[in-house]
């Protein structure tokens, strides 16, 4: 029996196992990265996370990435949630004490929560992309990440599960004098989610309110020069909603908290009479003392950013005018990164503290900068994206036809009416729900995390990355050489800011040389004076060695096998060192920098 094969049937046959093979070599391959279809860990960044979600996708990312991730706590809020923060370091390429350290921390106060999501999305990208993006791996692999999604649990869960006001952390206090405390908090009578703002109808001419000229919403009355109403309100104010829960005729005005813990700082810190929300003394609070013992446990720290929200701004300091103006070189670090992040964060400007926004005493960057020497930022995130003509100012009728064709009225909760057990009917406004003003609508949120996480990531490249560039001998006499050491720091911080010379609150680099072989001087290739003390013998040894044929400058130091480098290494330079030896063999030169890291080279003396 003879079997009639369709010859154009079997070269399609083939065609198709070819195919499917060369298709199954490549995913056994793994020949497409895996950016392009799988996440290895799948998070949302169009929500806001509460403190057990902040936790979950931590420990999550911690599972999918235990090599580089090390989930911590500091200790504990004042209602006893973990301050968890997240420790970024790849092992392979060196200890995390070792290496130059990059902080962030967000939500210091509670209603200012998207900074979490940065922090959150910061670990997430950073792992996601180790393996095909440059960039990422060699920031992961040279750099270290601190990251606390939030330094105040309490007030983050208080805002995202009530929407009352958060601010501060929750702490216990006697806000309205009646030596009670927290007694009067806001409550959610309509159940929808929100702590509104109430009104009650009066008589025309009474309020403080009226309705807008289309009715959806309720504003304050315009005023003359004299401060004398312009506009009839028939709308008054009365709080936040809520009922009177201590009598006193008052509403919601004893809730928990009502300090400021970016008050609390050992720098500049001013008694609550000068500025408000301040604590009894710098550091009163259990959360701001946590967090200073971890500045001080971690001397490798180089670059802050701290998140707060809102107006769309990247501030440095200082935070008063009293404190005047920083040294011209850190300056210049500063200016470069932040003219920079204007570029990176559409629609944000970089501005100094008091001088744009207003005085800021104890604030948590005049702290970092001043009592550890940090270059530091802080975002104040979110700025409305309703300026349609881009003409530099955003109308109430560009706000307007944001909210309802852009955003579709996504954060609007309508003008309505509730019977109260106390007041009878009152309204209440939709302008206070948490998406109004001071966060982004969901859909930009995962935006303006990816652009404020390039800007940190920026602000830790340039963090200082000190090398040993080069080492050579050169026997100079009988049993006598100079070892010549040339340290390089290619980024643009110096090791030591002017901040931590000045105020003296940084160890000074260790330049050392070990080995079976005696030190008798040592000093730097530039400049030419010779400190007192330093044997003039040992001069001619380094005259015309130094660099461009200088003299070298001897370091006056009882122990010249370790030299305190107290200036560091400035950023974009290197410096050249000289040792004059007895002996032979190997010798170990080892850099040590607090914030710049260890780097060792062994050379031999013959």
């Amino acid at each position: 029996m003879k079997i009639k094969i369709n010859k154009k049937f079997t070269k399609t046959l083939l065609v198709l196992l070819s195919i499917t093979m060369c298709v199954s070599l490549i995913m056994a391959q793994d020949f497409f990265p895996r950016k392009w279809n799988t996440r290895k860990v799948e998070l949302a960044f169009n929500k806001y996370y509460d403190w057990q979600e902040v936790e979950d996708a931590l420990r999550k990312l911690e599972k999918a990435y235990p090599k580089f991730l090390k989930l911590r706590s500091i200790g504990k809020s004042y209602q006893g949630r973990e301050i968890w923060y997240m420790t970024i370091n790849n092992p392979d390429t060196g200890s995390e004490m070792e290496k130059c350290a990059m902080y962030m921390d967000a939500n210091i106060h509670g209603n200012e929560v998207q900074g979490g999501e940065i922090g959150i999305y910061t670990i997430w990208y950073l792992m996601e992309n180790y393996n095909y993006n440059d960039y990422i791996r060699q920031l992961v692999d040279e750099r270290v990440f601190y990251i606390f999604p939030s330094v105040n649990p309490d007030g983050r869960d208080l805002w995202l599960h009530t929407g009352g006001s958060a601010r501060t952390g929750q702490t216990p206090m006697d806000d309205d004098s009646d030596g009670l405390y927290d007694e009067d908090f806001a409550e959610d009578l309509d159940g929808d989610g929100e702590v509104g703002a109430m009104y009650i109808k009066v008589e025309p001419g009474k309020g403080t309110h009226r309705l807008s000229d289309i009715g959806d919403r309720l504003v304050p009355i315009k005023k003359n020069i004299e401060g004398k109403p312009d506009e009839i309100g028939d709308y008054k104010y009365i709080g936040s909603e809520g009922v009177d829960n201590d009598g006193d005729g008052r509403y919601n005005e004893d809730s928990g908290g009502g300090y400021d813990a970016n008050r609390d700082w050992g720098s500049y810190w001013q008694p609550n009479y000068i500025q408000r929300g301040a604590g009894n003394y710098p550091f009163y609070w259990q959360e701001s003392q946590a967090t200073r013992d971890f500045f001080f446990s971690h001397p490798n720290i180089a670059g802050v950013q701290a998140f707060h929200n809102t107006g769309g701004m990247i501030l440095r300091n200082p935070g008063a005018q009293l404190h005047g103006e920083l040294p011209r070189s850190d300056l210049a670090v500063l200016d470069e990164i932040g003219k920079k992040g204007e570029k990176i964060i559409e629609g944000y400007d970089y501005v100094v503290i008091w001088d744009d926004l207003y005085t800021v005493w104890g604030g948590f960057i005049d702290y970092t900068y001043d009592m550890h020497g940090i270059y530091s930022f802080s975002n104040e995130l979110w700025t409305s994206r309703a300026d349609l003509d881009n003409d530099g100012e955003i109308t109430e009728e560009e706000e307007e036809f944001f909210d309802k064709y852009i955003d579709m009225d996504n954060k609007a909760i309508s003008l309505h009416t509730i019977d109260h057990p106390q007041l009878g009917k009152v309204t209440i406004d939709r302008d206070t729900t948490k998406l109004s003003g001071r966060v982004p609508p969901l859909w930009l949120l995962e935006e303006m995390c990816h652009r404020n996480m390039a800007f940190c990531l920026l602000h830790a490249w340039e963090m200082p990355l000190p090398i040993i560039k080069k080492m050579s001998t050169e026997k100079v006499g009988s049993g006598l050489h100079l070892v010549k050491v040339t340290l390089y720091n290619e980024r643009l911080m110096p090791t030591l800011s002017a901040a931590a010379i000045q105020n003296k609150v940084q160890h000074p680099d260790i330049l050392s040389l070990e080995g079976n072989v005696k030190v008798l001087a040592a000093g730097q290739a530039q400049g030419t004076s010779m400190p007192a003390g330093i044997p003039r013998r040992f001069m001619r040894y380094f005259r015309g060695r130094g660099a461009a044929d200088s003299d070298v400058s001897l370091i006056d130091q009882k122990d010249p096998k370790n030299l305190k480098l107290e200036n560091g290494i400035p950023g974009r330079s290197e410096a050249e060192y000289h040792f004059l030896v007895e002996g032979k063999g190997n010798v170990t030169v080892k850099f040590d920098s607090k914030k710049g890291g260890k780097h060792t080279k062994t050379i031999t003396i013959k």
